[in-house]
């Protein structure tokens, strides 16, 4: 009985060693990846989030790529999250599991930031094609700029020519003229629409991952030379001294867009 005993227990043994490297072999370790959030200038935007993956990988914006033109993003499948006053700086990856870093950093770019960089951008291109027509450029004005910042603010509430106060700048006789564009939502609540969809103006990324101001300022202006003869005849005016644009982001990528222009001896 002893020798029969000691033959069960090394067969239970044995089986449980086999059993162990069966189970023990296929496990994974868990992983840990730490995102750091923080803008172009260093500045820390949010407290870090610590990921836990024991197989899977780990999703950017999420997995689904989808338009929509409306909408702030649920990103609690990513690890890119949304952040007020902010946009990404750079198109972030996705990671498998095995591809999984310990931490990285995800860059935002200020709102504001991005906005004036894409009104410069924007003023060139237009400027450029009116030489091209045998046009003078439009000359700078801080007090028309400090009027379309307000009018690309005001859009947000009301997405008309007609101001919230009841006024327009189109009114005949007024000495000023405006033109808008729309910017759809970037960041859906599936993903990141990284493609242009014939939906007229939109932020978009270079090759390289990052914003680009000028290819974003390039389809606003395409877009106000091309969509009708109106906005077209009011880029290549021939009676306006100034113009002067301002565009205004959201977390989202969405955007609003409003140029003035202003014939010389306008009221004020």
């Amino acid at each position: 009985m002893k020798s029969s005993s000691q033959l069960l227990s090394i067969i239970a043994l044995t089986l449980g060693l086999v059993s162990a490297a069966v189970f023990g072999g296929n496990a994974k370790a868990a992983k840990t990846m730490t995102v750091n959030y923080v803008s172009t200038s260093g500045q820390t935007l949010r407290a870090p989030i610590t990921y836990t993956r024991i197989s899977n990988g780990i999703n950017a914006f999420g997995t689904t790529y989808t338009y929509t033109t409306s909408g702030y993003p649920a990103t609690k499948s990513g690890y890119v999250k949304t952040i007020k006053g902010y946009l990404p700086h750079k198109i972030q990856q996705n990671y498998t599991y095995a591809s999984m870093p310990s931490s990285l950093t995800v860059k935002y770019i200020k709102e504001s930031t991005l906005a004036r960089k894409v009104d410069t951008q924007y003023m060139k291109q237009i400027n450029a094609y009116r030489l091209t027509k045998g046009l003078k450029a439009f000359k700078h004005r801080s007090s028309l700029k400090a009027k379309t910042i307000v009018r690309s603010k005001e859009l947000w509430t009301k997405l008309s020519h007609v101001r919230p106060n009841g006024q327009s700048y189109n009114a005949s006789g007024s000495g000023y003229a405006e033109c808008m564009a729309v910017l759809p939502t970037y960041f859906t609540p599936y993903g990141i629409t990284t493609y242009n969809s014939g939906q007229g103006a939109i932020l978009v990324y270079n090759s390289n991952g990052y914003v680009s101001y000028k290819k974003t300022a390039q389809t606003a202006s395409h877009e106000l030379l091309t969509c009708d003869a109106e906005h077209r005849d009011t880029e290549l005016n021939n009676w306006a001294t100034y113009s002067e644009v301002a565009f205004s982001f959201h977390a989202d990528g969405s955007a609003k867009m409003a140029q003035l222009f202003e014939l010389a001896g306008a009221k004020e």
